[in-house]
């Protein structure tokens, strides 16, 4: 075996074509010199460097330890041995490689900061602290280092020395615009959103197409509740990177927040048109189309997101919220259910499990139900309230009472725990008491149509000193049923129903269906001078003819085109049928035709109404009133528009 050593002369051709990436042609001038100097520790050295470089991890970890056996005390040959094995996964091994390296040279930091990488990757975080921090001593600039002593301290939780480590980084590479996004992660996980807000604005100053650094922007501006700075944010985003799921998920979950239902949706479909399988996107989509009345859609929603994840418990649940709307009990307490097998502590799902099942008039099971929400979840003020409905509804009114009260305790804000402790204390016979809490959850919630509502009733009964309505006196105030009157109708009126926006009912899960159109139910609060003045027309007609004050409580219109269907039903609510308010007897509908449609067709749009059967043909400037408690449908199939105001009001 060959002693001699090759000269650097015949070295450095073989360097040159390695640094020039010319690494095979590298290995074959080093087959060629190793004819003469087989045993020679360099030239293994070099043959590792190339064959890690041609990604052969293996014949590098041979090459490197003949190296090292060849010359035991060769540094450089047992640093990048450490580097080889580490590539492999023998971690251990090149643990004692490294240390090796440094034992023969202290000073070498990249020896120091790559241990420090191995121990890290070993989870003996300690360790690579000492070896980080040894970096650094020989090499205060050495930014690596600095960077990965601040990711093992970010492993450990100690976050305040990570933002140090950091801060050493940028003071060092002032224009790394990464390790700014970094430190403002780690601002944003301390809570310090501000100081998180200007690293992320460094760091996109530096590199204006820094994805990451506008989408972690705009996480932070969402948790500042700058809603808008987040929607610029995600939308700049979109705009580097439009195929960036996650950033369209986000920004539809702030246009959720801001309201911005349909731009929401528009956000979370495309969410998962790049990723269909996203079953978080489907559950959002669920809760949006919810929120704008496409009740079927968000069932289709939340039923793709459990099929995508069986164990999504709170589209099981979201599901059953939507079965309950359109009177599904039992798929409803299926869902609810089912949300609880999934998480048994699921407080929401177990207190809507309780009013579906209060529905059904199980009043025993729905009480076990809100107690099991409150017990996984003790400050919770709803449950507490449907508890006291229970109670209400077993007759049980000082339980019921208190429950109210434990209730309003818990959240001074919950109007209708307030509501709710109103009709108990009006039903023991205190009315002061129930009249002082009705206006404080009107000072709550002033815009509240049922506490308007309520705070109304009450007072007109104190100053009459009329505190009982009895269930026998139902709707005398009518002189006929259904009483019949007539006004002429404008033709501006119409024009103006049509400029205002339009709603589907028939996504809505509306009585009206099919081919039907309308508003909400605040039709007089548009501002209108026409609408103003439909609705002072309409109740002066409507007080002469029952002699009596008026509150109006809905108002809507409806446009049925052909295949336009009103479902059989009527206008009682809940609140209608509380025994202590009877408000059911005080309660009218009333149907004002202004465009008839066509008649000369199979369905004209009779006004079909019930107990007992009665047909009334509609026709123009017609204006029908009704008890609300009377069940009602139409089926209209003509060409021209059939179009109506309806009103829903209470005598007082």
């Amino acid at each position: 075996m060959s002693k001699q050593k090759p000269t650097q002369e015949q070295i450095n051709p073989v360097l040159e074509l390695f640094t020039n990436g010319q690494i095979q042609e590298a290995l074959n001038a080093l087959d060629v010199l190793s004819k003469d100097y087989s045993d020679d520790a360099l030239f293994f050295n070099i043959r590792g460097a190339c064959f890690a470089g041609l990604g052969q991890k293996d014949a590098a970890v041979e090459s490197y330890k003949k190296a090292v056996l060849l010359k035991p005390d060769y540094a450089k040959a047992h640093y990048n041995l450490g580097g080889a094995l580490q590539e492999i996964g023998q971690l251990d091994a090149s643990v004692k490689s490294y240390e090796s390296a440094i034992a023969l040279e202290p000073e070498n930091a990249e020896a120091h900061n790559n241990l420090g990488n191995v121990l890290r990757e070993l989870e003996q975080l300690d360790a690579a602290i000492i070896s980080y921090e040894k970096a650094i001593v020989i090499n205060p600039d050495y930014v690596e280092a600095h960077y990965s002593l601040g990711l093992t301290f970010q492993d450990l939780g100690q976050l305040e020395n990570t933002i140090n480590s950091y801060k050493q980084v940028v003071a060092i590479k002032p224009d790394f615009a990464g390790m700014h996004n970094n430190l403002g992660n780690v601002y944003r996980e301390l809570g310090e959103l501000d100081a998180a807000l200007k690293s992320y604005k460094k760091a996109i100053t530096i590199k204006p197409d820094f994805v990451e650094a506008f989408f972690n922007q705009g996480i932070t501006f969402q948790a500042q509740n700058q809603l808008g700075s987040a929607v610029k944010s995600y939308e700049k985003v979109i705009s580097i990177k439009p195929n960036l799921a996650e950033a369209h998920i986000n920004l539809g979950t702030i246009f959720s927040e801001l309201k911005q239902f349909e731009n929401a949706e528009e956000s979370f479909r495309q969410t998962i048109l790049l990723n269909p399988n996203y079953a978080g996107a489907h559950y959002n989509l669920g809760i949006t189309l919810k929120d704008l009345r496409k009740i079927d859609e968000a069932e289709d929603s939340f039923r793709n997101a459990i099929i995508i994840d069986p164990d999504h418990a709170e589209a099981h649940n979201n599901l059953g919220n939507v079965m309950a709307t359109q009177d599904k009990l039992e798929e409803a307490e299926d869902s609810f259910r089912n949300a609880i097998v999934i998480d048994p502590d699921y407080a929401e799902a177990h207190n809507n499990l309780g009013n579906v099942i209060a529905t059904q008039d199980r009043f025993g099971d729905a009480e076990a139900s809100y107690r099991k929400a409150i017990a996984f979840k003790p400050d919770y003020a709803q449950a507490y309230s449907n508890l006291g409905i229970n109670f209400k509804k077993l007759g049980k009114l000082e339980d019921a009472e208190a429950s109210y009260r434990k209730a309003i305790a818990l959240d001074q804000t919950y109007t209708q725990a307030h509501c709710n402790l109103c009709l108990i204390l009006y039903a023991n016979g205190d009315f002061d008491s129930a009249i002082q809490c009705i206006e404080k959850a009107k000072s709550i919630n002033p815009k509240s149509k049922t506490i308007k509502l309520i705070s109304t009733v009450l007072q007109v009964r104190k100053a009459k000193k009329t505190f009982k309505v009895g269930v026998g006196n139902m709707h005398k105030r009518l002189t006929s049923n259904p009483l019949i009157l007539r006004r002429e109708v404008e033709s501006e009126l119409i024009t103006n129903l049509y400029e205002m926006k339009l709603l589907e009912l028939d996504k809505l899960k509306d009585p009206s269906y099919g081919n039907a159109r309308g508003s909400g139910y605040e039709l007089f609060e548009n501002g209108r001078s026409i609408i103003k003045t439909v609705e002072k027309d309409l109740i002066n007609i409507i007080k002469e003819a029952i002699k009596k004050n008026i509150y109006i409580d809905d108002s809507f219109f409806t446009i049925l085109g052909d295949g336009g269907r009103v479902d059989r039903h009527n206008h009682i609510v809940d609140l209608d049928k509380d025994s202590s308010l009877n408000l059911g007897s005080q309660k009218y509908s009333l149907v004002y035709y202004l465009c008839v449609g066509d008649q000369n067709c199979k369905d004209p749009g009779i006004l079909k109404l019930y107990d007992p059967s009665e047909d009334i043909l509609p026709s123009e400037g017609m204006i029908t009133i009704f008890p609300a408690d009377r069940y009602h449908s139409v089926v209209y199939n003509g060409k021209k528009d059939r179009v109506m105001i309806g009103i829903n009001f209470y005598s007082l």
